[in-house]
């Protein structure tokens, strides 16, 4: 695993993860795909090859964006520079966006023709917005995010929402409470199903780690679960060591951190990296 920083003109991204593949002459051939995660703090790339092994991942992180004009320059910084070209070199890239921006909506209760309206009652009017829907496989709803028009733009191509991707493949098999909680920079997603159903879904924004535990305490008390019997997954920026594990531990017994897909196989160097990090990403490559 290697790190560093790169400095581009007068944006700055930090370079915090990249994993080499086993042998580098399987990052040359054809039928490579990079799958491209965007998020308002950063940028991920997965690279597989057409036998489903993830052969690398870099990580580009910057602070959170709560300007899109920021967002949108620490983009370009990172998607022009040559450590984003050479990694996704002679491949096909699929992009995906991982933000709050994404809402499940009951089938029975879904039009198309009233998307728009639909997620404005959601998240209000937003400028500029596109609105797409996605198919969710394990449960009675469809899945509607947006993109700004400029990301869109910017891109060319079509995009994904890795955050319902990554609802979709959640784990949901336990009898009881089973509770997902993925960590970000000042915001967080919690997605909750009982006995195998999908019955909660959030993002909420936190100032501090104590703000994790109020959420997810209350979301539990407005579901009627007990915290004492719910499964509590987590994943994200998030680890033993932590102040917002920690602040869970203290009253949630049945813990564990997410898993990577086993739908593929990965070269040495992602032993490297923690198995919980990124899920949106894995989401969206395995979907």
């Amino acid at each position: 695993m290697e790190t560093g920083n790169k400095h581009l003109t007068s944006y700055t991204f930090k370079q915090e993860f990249y994993l080499k593949a086993d042998n580098e002459q399987e990052t040359v051939g054809v039928g490579l795909l990079s799958f491209v995660d965007v998020s308002r703090s950063g940028v991920q790339v997965l690279k597989v090859n057409r036998s489903f092994k993830a052969l690398e991942f870099a990580s580009y992180a910057f602070p959170y964006c709560s300007s899109n004009a920021v967002w949108r320059n620490n983009l370009i910084s990172v998607l022009d520079s040559a450590e984003f070209k050479t990694i996704t070199e002679n491949s096909e890239i699929n992009y995906s966006l991982s933000n709050r921006l994404s809402t499940l909506i009951p089938s029975s209760l879904y039009s198309s023709e009233e998307k728009r309206s639909t997620f404005q009652f959601v998240f209000g009017h937003i400028d500029d917005i596109l609105i797409q829907e996605q198919t969710i496989s394990n449960s009675d709803a469809i899945g509607l995010f947006g993109i700004p028009s400029w990301l869109s733009d910017m891109l060319g191509t079509s995009i994904t929402s890795s955050y319902l991707t990554w609802i979709d493949e959640a784990p949901n098999h336990s009898k009881g409470a089973m509770a997902h909680l993925t960590v970000n920079e000042k915001e967080f997603s919690l997605v909750i199903f009982r006995d195998g159903k999908l019955v909660f879904n959030n993002w909420f924004q936190y100032s501090k780690f104590d703000d994790v535990l109020y959420f997810l305490m209350a979301s539990l008390e407005s579901l009627q679960i007990l915290y004492s019997e719910v499964e509590l997954i987590l994943s994200g920026k998030i680890d033993k060591n932590g102040p917002v594990y920690s602040s869970l531990a203290k009253y949630i017994s049945n813990i564990a951190f997410s898993k990577r897909p086993k739908k593929m196989t990965y070269s040495y160097s992602f032993g490297q990296l923690p198995e919980q990090r990124f899920p949106s990403i894995f989401a969206a490559a395995c979907a």
